[in-house]
């Protein structure tokens, strides 16, 4: 069966947790208490899965299993859309054939494809999961803990993921501005999937691009302004992620990046969201620790708030 998912990511400080519980237990909710799931994601040698933009595993609960391959998407601002399909199999064995054979690419053996395949990492996790009724939207709220594993190296989960079963992305991005008032909270762009092959390569999944460009008035101030939205908040998370991972050229990013954005939303006047939340965000991020503060700002109900709402800026500029 073929979807198209839409999800917010959020990690999560531990201590957070609790907070973001009882608030979702204050809404209209459905709540399923927490289920233990595996899943094993599998790759060739060569990462042709990866150099498609595909992901393919096969979760197990309760004796049930479900593979399902996720094709190329698109993050916007943090919120992910990616088409995936799912087949319920009656053991964990792969069968390429049981998915649509429009998904691969032209001319792909799909028998010399699976036999080419093998378990690459597994995630193994605790899933707790709230149905819930906001605005609008039906919005599914999982919380899960636990760790991805390739061979003897492991990395922790301990995320929040908002997912749109029916209803409006704006709901969402609503939704995970309420949740973001207690702090502990950020967008996270990488999925557990790409965590994974990271810890398999042994490298970060962190692409930190330079900000030395000189931010003024330039042509660039032209393009639409979904684009640069776009590019924006695609280099603030980069920027963001890097500075969290240590790399302090992570934080000068940053405050090229929010200027940047100041300048963009002061050049829209009133139909711009933020601009006293970037304001104060440049002033506290120019005097924070470039070693200890990243935690402190990145992890702040502000900074997410401020993102949350040029992601929703965002989305009214698509077609």
């Amino acid at each position: 069966m073929r979807s198209v998912e839409v999800e917010l990511k959020l990690s999560v400080k531990p201590e957070t947790i609790s907070t973001v519980r009882d608030r979702l237990f204050q809404l209209p909710n459905h709540y399923t208490s927490p289920q233990h799931l595996t899943n094993i994601y599998f790759e060739t040698s060569d990462n042709q899965l990866r150099r498609w933009d595909m992901g393919l595993r096969i979760r197990g609960f309760d004796q049930q299993y479900e593979m399902t391959i996720k094709t190329a998407g698109r993050v916007i601002g943090g919120l992910h859309q990616r088409p995936e399909f799912n087949v319920p199999l009656h053991q964990p064995k792969l069968n390429l054939a049981l998915f649509p054979a429009d998904i691969w690419p032209e001319n792909t053996d799909i028998t010399q494809l699976q036999s080419a395949l093998a378990d690459l990492f597994s995630t193994d996790f605790s899933r707790e999961k709230w149905l819930v009724n906001y605005g609008q939207s039906e919005i599914e709220v999982v919380l899960d803990q636990g760790e991805i594993r390739a061979g003897e190296k492991a990395s922790p989960i301990c995320e929040f993921e908002l997912e749109l079963k029916t209803g409006q992305v704006s709901d969402v991005l609503s939704l995970a501005e309420e949740l973001a008032v207690q702090g502990g909270l950020r967008l996270a762009n990488s999925s557990k999937a790409a965590r994974g092959y990271a810890l398999v390569r042994e490298a970060s999944s962190i692409n930190l691009v330079s900000m030395e460009a000189e931010i003024s008035e330039t042509p660039e101030w032209q393009q639409p302004l979904s684009v640069l939205l776009t590019d924006i908040l695609q280099q603030w998370q980069e920027q963001e992620e890097g500075w969290l991972a240590g790399i302090n050229a992570g934080k000068a990013g940053l405050e090229k990046v929010l200027k940047r954005a100041g300048l963009l939303v002061e050049k829209q006047g009133g139909t711009a969201p933020a601009l006293g939340l970037l304001s104060e965000l440049e002033e506290s991020l120019s005097i924070a620790d470039a070693e200890a503060g990243a935690e402190n700002m990145c992890y702040s109900a502000k900074w997410l708030q401020c993102k949350l709402a040029l992601t929703q800026w965002l989305m009214t500029q698509l077609p």
